[in-house]
C-alpha cells in the first residue's frame, strides 16, 4: 500500500470518529489536498488540469498526471480560490483580469465520510461564456448552503472569451480532431470526469451528480446534453435562462473570426500562441460582426441583426445541432429542468431611463424596434402585452423576455420531452424581489422577477443585497427544496408538478402548477419566426 494511502485512511478514521476536524485532508488521485473546517468543508482551488498555456493555449484540456509528472508534490493547500480564468472586467471593459492559468476547481461538503454517498451538485457559472467565475460572492455555492441542504457542491472555473471558444481554420488544422472551439466546453467535461474519480472521498455519491448552470452555464449545459463525451459524467440537469439557439458551424464561426486573425497580425499558430494574452482578448470583434459584445440581448430584435455564436457546432464536442442530436435519440437521456424567469431582461435593460417612461414611450420603442419586421407585428405585440398591467418596464421586459428567453425555452423543452425518455419539467420564475435591487452592480435596479433570481435564492444570497422578507426567506427555502428533491430523485419536491407540457411550475414562495405560461404569447413569437431572435450564448 502506497505511503500516502496508508496516512490518508488514518486520518480518516479520526475525522469519521470525530476527533480531529479542523484540518480535512482528502486524497484525490493527484494527491493529499488540505481544506478548511467552518460550519463544513471547503477545498478551494484544486487543479484539474494542466494549465493551457504557450503551446497548449486552444487545445483540450490534460487531466494532471502522477505518471505525467503534473500532480503536485506533498499536501496542495486548497484554502483558497484559484485564478479567474482571463477576461474583461464586466465594470470596465477596457480592462483585463483573470489568468491563463484558470482551471480550478472547489468542493464545499458537509462530511468527509466515504460511505456518505450524498447528491452532487456541480454548478457551471454564467458570463455570457466570457465572464465570471466558479466562485463569485452571493452566486456560487456556499458552505452554509452545503450544510443546510445536505449536498456536496462543486464549482469550476474554465475557459472563457477567446481562449475558451475561438473557432479558426488554423486551430482546426492542427487539431487531431480536426475541429477547433469549445475548449470551455472540454474543460467542463474534465472537471465532471474529476468529480468521478474524486467525489466518493469528498462524501459524494459519483452515480448521482446534477449538473446546473444559469445563463451561459445553462447554454453549457445544453452543450453537454448534446455531446457524446459527457457519457457517464452526470444524471440530472438543472438549466437557468439557456439560450436555445445553438446552430452555427465550425466552418461559419471560423469564416466569422477572421476578422479576429486579422486583429492579431497572425497567419499562423506558432504566432498566435505566442500572442500576449491581453492582445488575443482586445482582438476578438467586439462591436463589429460578429458582436462579441452582444450588446442587444436585453432588448427587442431588430430584423436580420444577428450576434455571432462563441459556442457552436464543432463537429466533435457537439457534433451536431443539440435540437437534431436530441431527435436522433444521440443525447445524454437524463431528467432536467428548464428554468426562466418572467423578466428576464429586467437585470439591465438596454434603456436606463426604462422606470420612467409613459406608455407612449412604451409604443414608440415596441415600433422601433418590431417595425422592422413585416406586418403587423408591432401593433398585434402590443394587443399581447396592453397599456395599464402593472408599469411600462412591466410590460416592455415581460415582451422582452418572453421573444429572447421565455418561448425559446419552451420550443427546447417541447423538443427534450419529445426525444428524451427521462423526465422534463419547466419552470417560469415569478415571484420579485421584496425591494428593487441591484445584482450585477450596475447602476441599475430591477424591481421584477430577473435575471440570476432563481440562482441567487437557490444559493441563498438575497441577504447580501437587501434584509430579506418572510417571502424572501420562504421562496429561498423552496427552491433548495424543490431542485435538492430533483438532484436526489430526479423529480421535483412538488408532486402536482408534472413533466412539460403537462404543466409548468411557476416558483414564488412555493409552486403555482398551471397547464401553460404565456401559451397566447409565445404562439404568436413562434409562427412569426422570432425563435431566430432568441438568446445566443
Amino acid at each position: 500500500m502506497e505511503v500516502l494511502t496508508l496516512i490518508y485512511l488514518i486520518y480518516m478514521i479520526f475525522v469519521n470518529s470525530g476527533v480531529s476536524q479542523q484540518q480535512p485532508v482528502v486524497l484525490t488521485d493527484c494527491g493529499p489536498v488540505l481544506g478548511t473546517n467552518s460550519t463544513t468543508f471547503v477545498f478551494k482551488g484544486i487543479p484539474y488540469a494542466v494549465p493551457p498555456l504557450r503551446d497548449l493555449r486552444w487545445t483540450p484540456p490534460q487531466a494532471l498526471s502522477k505518471t505525467g509528472g503534473t500532480c503536485w508534490a506533498g499536501t496542495f493547500n486548497a484554502s483558497t480560490f484559484g485564478n479567474t480564468c482571463i477576461q474583461r472586467n464586466e465594470y470596465n471593459q477596457s480592462e483585463i483580469i483573470g489568468s491563463e492559468d484558470c482551471l480550478y476547481l472547489n468542493v464545499w461538503t458537509p462530511t468527509l465520510n466515504t460511505s456518505a454517498n450524498l447528491p452532487v451538485m456541480v454548478w457551471i457559472h454564467g458570463g455570457s461564456l466570457q465572464l465570471s467565475n466558479g466562485n463569485r460572492p452571493t452566486f456560487s455555492p456556499t458552505a452554509k448552503l452545503a450544510n443546510s441542504t445536505n449536498v456536496v457542491y462543486v464549482s469550476m472555473n474554465y475557459r472563457l472569451h477567446a481562449f475558451g471558444f475561438m473557432a479558426l481554420d488554423i486551430l482546426t488544422a492542427r487539431s487531431l480532431h480536426k475541429t477547433s472551439g469549445n475548449y470551455g466546453f472540454m474543460d467542463q467535461q474534465l472537471a465532471l470526469q474529476w468529480v468521478q474519480r474524486n467525489i466518493k472521498n469528498f462524501g459524494g455519491n459519483p452515480n448521482l451528480v446534477t449538473v446546473f448552470g444559469q445563463s451561459s452555464g445553462g447554454t453549457s449545459i445544453i452543450g453537454l446534453l448534446a455531446s457524446p463525451l459527457s457519457k457517464g459524467l452526470f444524471h440530472r440537469a438543472w438549466m437557468m435562462s439557456a439560450s436555445p439557439v445553438y446552430n452555427k458551424t465550425l466552418v461559419e464561426a471560423s469564416k466569422d473570426n477572421l476578422v479576429f486573425l486579422k486583429n492579431t497580425g497572425c497567419s499562423d499558430t506558432n504566432c498566435l500562441v505566442n500572442v500576449p494574452a491581453n492582445d488575443i482578448i482586445h482582438a476578438v470583434p467586439w462591436n463589429v460582426y460578429p458582436y462579441w459584445a452582444m450588446s442587444d440581448q436585453m432588448d427587442l430584435p431588430v430584423r436580420n441583426y444577428f450576434d455571432g455564436a462563441i459556442c457552436i457546432v464543432d463537429g466533435y464536442v457537439v457534433p451536431e445541432p443539440p435540437f437534431e442530436m436530441w431527435k436522433q435519440g444521440k443525447g445524454i437521456d437524463v431528467p432536467v429542468i428548464v428554468g426562466t424567469t418572467s423578466q428576464e431582461t429586467d437585470l439591465h435593460p438596454s434603456h436606463s431611463d426604462i422606470n420612467s417612461w409613459t406608455w407612449d414611450t412604451y409604443h414608440k420603442y415596441v415600433h422601433t424596434y418590431l417595425d422592422t419586421f413585416p406586418g403587423n407585428i408591432s401593433t398585434e405585440a402590443l394587443a399581447l402585452y396592453p397599456d395599464g398591467v402593472e408599469s411600462e418596464e412591466y410590460q416592455y421586459t415581460s415582451m422582452t423576455s418572453d421573444l429572447r428567453v421565455t418561448c425559446p425555452n419552451n420550443i427546447m423543452s417541447d423538443i427534450l420531452s419529445k426525444y428524451f425518455k427521462s423526465p422534463v419539467y419547466r419552470y417560469v420564475l415569478t415571484i420579485w424581489p421584496s425591494q428593487p435591487v441591484n445584482v450585477m452592480g450596475i447602476p441599475y435596479k430591477a424591481k421584477y422577477a430577473c435575471h440570476m433570481w432563481d440562482a441567487i435564492g437557490f444559493f441563498g444570497s438575497i441577504s447580501s443585497y437587501y434584509k430579506p422578507t418572510k417571502g424572501d426567506q420562504s421562496f429561498e427555502k423552496s427552491i433548495q427544496k424543490e431542485m435538492v428533491h430533483f438532484a436526489t430523485t430526479g423529480k421535483p419536491y412538488t408532486q402536482s408538478w408534472k413533466t412539460y407540457p403537462t404543466s409548468t411550475g411557476l416558483l414564488t414562495t412555493n409552486v403555482t402548477v398551471v397547464s401553460s405560461y404565456h401559451a397566447e404569447m409565445c404562439t404568436f413569437w413562434k409562427d412569426n419566426d422570432f425563435f431566430r431572435y432568441a438568446w445566443i450564448n
